[in-house]
Parts: structure tokens; sequence; C-alpha cells
């Protein structure tokens, strides 16, 4: 099948198009002719490229989502000006990559389109096991005792109430949180909050409690929350470095897997407080937290709704498509000899394929010219889900939250948990 026709340079004067990216260095912008930038199949995707200096050489790169490419070369802008035209004849993200420049000295802009959106498939399956793998891991749990030790922290400023939270994991390991509880009679709903990627000290998300939500935070290494910021710092420069990729050839030692059980035992918490509304638990977090809080929906009936904002951990398979594949791109780092292990992994720790399993409301985004969790990875999670859903995209915006996050997505979730949120809905987000 013929995935991509009648790409040509056009170097004609047009009118200012409606959205754009501008690397202000140099005002080099690129822009699409649509201001949601979203297109059917057969559609042509229209791409400009400026730049206020008319004088300036400008290279572009057209690729499927920054995987595949499609078109490349230099542009001869007319009063500062070329257009690129495409068609895409499968469902995907067009990508324009600008550049101007050399070396260290070279500014780039990035424009994306997308095409079909919501016919997005993952690349992957779930392995016909999933279900025992997991049930496995939750059995090795149960094996725990769970170890509930809470500490109200004093002197806090928020009118929330804070504590410290630690919960026993598996292999002897522990998880840290913080625990945030609004003033007055409960019962509240609770959120569980999982942290994007990193090695750090975390937030205590109070912007949650701000929204009548009982919030746990978590830190998903096992790492107690009242260190020097000079300990983070070592672990992740030493001990820590890498880690998405610590046992990826092997589901059973795959650092996931602690911390996926991880917060299934923050769950167990949650559900043991009398200040928590049980049949209101959601779960919500960026990037790695966004991929983590779809398999943690997957495998708890006890999440009532969900969030995941530019989720991570999505469509492992998707370059075997000539798609990007999601953070952290296993595959890109499987060793020699590792291929068919990382490959078996994969299926368990795949968030797009185990949100098929996923029945209760969600709501995801997805940023245009996002290079950690390209788009296509996020919509392949998307059209995966059974329940009600909601997906706000966002034209010109990388790894990052939409205008409103920390207000609307709350309010969002508290929505969801009353029965409020029904069917499919696609929201235009700004940056």
């Amino acid at each position: 099948m013929r995935i991509f026709s009648n790409v040509f340079v056009t170097l004609v004067l047009l009118a200012c198009a409606a959205g754009s990216l501008v690397a202000a260095e140099t005002g080099l912008t690129v822009s699409a002719d649509r201001a949601d930038a979203t297109y059917s199949l057969g559609d042509t995707v229209t791409f400009t490229v400026e730049c206020t200096d008319r004088d300036a050489a400008v290279q572009y790169l057209l690729s499927i989502d920054g995987e595949t490419e499609l078109e490349t070369g230099a542009l001869e802008l007319r009063r500062g000006r070329a257009t690129v035209r495409a068609v895409l004849n499968q469902p995907g993200f067009l990508r324009l990559q600008a550049t101007t420049g050399d070396g260290e000295q070279a500014v780039r802009a990035y424009w994306g389109c997308a095409v079909e959106p919501l016919a997005i498939r993952s690349a992957g399956v779930l392995p016909d096991d999933f279900e025992r793998f997991w049930a496995q891991g939750k059995a090795e749990l149960l094996r725990v005792a769970p170890d509930f030790r809470i500490e109200e922290v004093t002197g806090d400023e928020h009118s929330s109430r804070l504590f410290r939270v630690s919960v026993a994991n598996i292999e002897g390991s522990r998880m840290f949180c913080w625990y945030r509880v609004p003033k007055g009679e409960g019962p509240f709903p609770a959120v569980l909050s999982i942290p994007g990627a990193g090695v750090r000290k975390e937030g205590t998300r109070e912007n949650y409690a701000q929204a009548g939500f009982a919030v746990l935070t978590m830190a998903v290494h096992g790492i107690g929350q009242d260190h020097p910021l000079e300990y983070y710092d070592t672990l992740r420069h030493g001990l820590l470095s890498g880690y998405p990729y610590f046992g990826m050839d092997d589901p059973y030692r795959y650092y996931y897997r602690r911390m996926v059980l991880g917060a299934i035992r923050c769950i167990d918490f949650l559900s043991t407080r009398g200040e928590v509304d049980k049949t209101r638990i959601a779960v919500a977090g960026s990037s790695q937290g966004g991929g983590m809080s779809l398999l943690v929906a997957s495998l708890d009936k006890r999440i009532r709704a969900l969030s995941a904002n530019v989720p991570a951990l999505c469509d492992h398979a998707g370059s075997l498509q000539g798609r990007p594949s999601g953070w952290p791109r296993l595959l890109r780092h499987a060793g020699a000899g590792q291929r068919n292990r990382v490959l078996r992994t994969m299926g368990y720790f795949d968030a797009a394929t185990a949100a098929s399993r996923i029945e209760v409301p969600a709501r995801l985004s997805a940023g245009f010219i996002d290079r950690t969790c390209p788009p296509s990875t996020v919509m392949a999670a998307f059209n995966n889900l059974r329940g009600p859903r909601t997906i706000e995209m966002v034209p010109g915006m990388g790894h990052a939250t939409p205008k409103g996050y920390s207000e609307d997505w709350p309010r969002w979730l508290m929505d969801a948990l009353d029965g409020k949120v029904t069917g499919l809905k696609v929201i235009q987000g700004e940056l």
C-alpha cells in the first residue's frame, strides 16, 4: 500500500497560515493551513516555512511523526517564505522540520499535522498470558504485609493536611509518598498521582487537594522524600542512570514491574482510609506517570477514572510499522541478542495495548510535535480505550502540558468520578 504521495515544494506567496511554531532566534517559523492541524485521508497538508532572514539557507525534513523520512531538501525562499505540501494515505502524523545554520549554531522549528488520528491503531497486541502475568505479580504483592506507615507533617501552610506515607512493596522495597487530605468532613474522592520520569524529590500536588481530592503522590523509585537534593542528583547520575532499561530482557525483572505493583499497593492504602470514598478513586500522571496510569487502570478495577497527559510507555512496537515507538523506546536500546527477549517484555508493559482493558472514563492529551511521547503513540492508546474518552489535541505542543492543565484536569476527573463524562470528545487544546 502506498502511504505517501504528492510531495512537492511550492515557492509561492501565501496568506499567513493558521498555526505556527517560531524559533525566535532567527524568526524561523513552520505553520499549517488549518488551525486544528487535522486532516482526513487524501487531504493535501500544506506547511509554510518562513524566515525573517531572507538570505538564510533553510533545509526541510518531512517525516511520519519523526520516524520515517519522506522527503528532505533545501528550500528556496521567495520573500522569506516557501511551502511544502503532502498527502498521507494512512492514519498518522506528518511532521515538518525546518533547519537553518549548521552544527551547534543550527536552529530548528517544527510543526505536526494529524491525518485521520482516530483511526490509528497500536502496532502491538496483548500477550495471551497478559492477565496471568500480572495475576502472578499481584499474588506476590499479596504475600507482602502492607505495613502502611503514616505521619502528619506539621507546619504546612496549605489549606489541606499533609502526611508522609510509606507502604511495603515486593522484593523488600517500600514506596514513599506524600498524602494530602482536604480539611473538613469526608469521605473525599481520591487520586493516585504518578510522577513523570526522572529521579527527584516529588511535589505534593496540592492542586488536587484544592479541587477536593485526597491525593497520594508516589515516588516510584522507593526513595524517601526527605533527603537533600544532592542525594537525588547522585542517584540520577549514578545507580539509577538508565533505569527505564533495567531488566528489559526479562518481564519478571523489568524495573517497571516493581513500580506498577507499588502503585497497586498505593491503591490498597487509599482503599483502607476512612476519609476516602472507595467508590471514587482515580489515577493520574504525565509522561511516565501517564503511561503507568493507563497500565494501573488496566489492572485494578478499583480505579474509576484516569487522566494521562502525553503518556509514555505507549506503542513500544510502533517502529516496526514505520511509526515512532513510545518512550523509552526499548527496541532502540536492545543490545545484540536481546531483541526477541525485549519484544516479549514490551507486551506486558505497553500502555497502548493495555488500554483495551480500560472501560472507565479516561482523558489523554497529545502534543503534535512531542518528540518524547510522539502523538501517534498517544493516539494508539486512546483509540484502544473502551469507555468514555476525551482527547486534548494540541498543535504546536511538544512534551508539555496544555493550557489550564493544573485546574481543568482535576475538575474533569471529579466530573468523571461523578458520572458526568460520557461518549467520545475531542478538545482543541492550547499551549
